[in-house]
């Protein structure tokens, strides 16, 4: 393959296409280090018409790190799907979230390859938390560097939930604090974390001003700017910084089939951190 890649940007502040990308070739160096530079600068990548198998998928992300063993028959992926028999996720809508932030240790980066998507597809909207970061004002972003933020997540909650306006949730949730303002660790950009799904509070903060602080990084945070709705076609290859950009979607409509393979690298597996949760080894 060429080692010099076509990267078209997709919208304002998120995402790139890259094309030309031959996955039926071995990769080069050069061709590696080419779009991992370009996922650094927008955050994701598409990757049309892939059409890879697991055993290829995972060995592409693997060049960012290794895979996490997310389920109990100890694969280095998991089907994010409402029909197949292993699926997750099924149907339902999610509000806006980085995964796995209420872990000390999230997911660094995602890869979902689109297996079965009906004509017309379906969406997943993001936004980019270090774009948003990068644009604070700095008297704010002084005032946020000290502050840490409460990740949490409620197990038998809905995927809508959105914790900061709901009551206070228990403690013995499994949750983590970050930064407000979290360092990435490989530019050391800051980003701005915390999630609809996961942030309820900041830590010290009275309730009324956590929320109130909270809410008010929301509507910087999901303003137009930061936002990159991607229509999924079969074929495709998304590979994301977890970190750097949150997603969502809305429910998929009944009577449509969708299946994405998903590959997952950095951080703690869920499977483990769930596993060790409940044999009491997290408070």
């Amino acid at each position: 393959m060429s080692d010099r890649l076509e990267i078209r940007q997709l919208s304002e502040r998120t995402g790139a296409e890259v094309l030309g990308y031959d996955f039926s070739q071995p990769q080069s160096a050069e061709a590696t280090r080419a779009w991992q530079e370009a996922l650094d600068k927008f955050q994701l990548l598409v990757f049309r018409d892939a059409f890879l198998d697991a055993t290829a998928q995972v060995a592409f992300i693997e060049t960012l790190g290794d895979a996490l063993i997310e389920n109990e028959a100890g694969r280095a992926y998991q089907f994010v799907s409402n029909t197949h028999e292993e699926g997750i996720l099924g149907d339902e809508s999610f509000a806006f979230h980085s995964d796995h932030a209420f872990m000390p240790d999230p997911i660094e980066f995602i890869a979902l390859h689109a297996m079965d998507i009906p004509p017309g597809g379906t969406e997943t909207r993001f936004t980019n938390a270090l774009a948003a970061a990068h644009d604070l004002p700095d008297d704010q972003r002084e005032m946020l560097v000290p502050l840490r933020a409460r990740h949490i997540i409620d197990p038998a909650g809905k995927s809508t939930d959105i914790p900061v306006r709901r009551p206070r949730l228990s403690d013995d949730l499994p949750h983590a604090y970050h930064p407000v303002l979290t360092q990435h660790p490989r530019t050391r950009e800051h980003i701005l974390y915390v999630s609809e799904q996961q942030t309820d509070r900041i830590e010290s903060f009275p309730e009324d001003d956590s929320r109130t602080l909270i809410e008010s990084l929301f509507e910087h945070l999901y303003s137009p700017p930061y936002a990159y709705q991607h229509e999924w076609r079969t074929g495709d290859l998304l590979v994301w910084d977890n970190l750097s950009l949150q997603h969502a979607r809305d429910a998929v409509p009944p009577g449509v089939n969708r299946t994405l393979r998903r590959v997952s690298v950095g951080g703690t597996s869920v499977y483990t951190y769930f596993k060790e949760h409940l044999q009491g080894e997290f408070n």
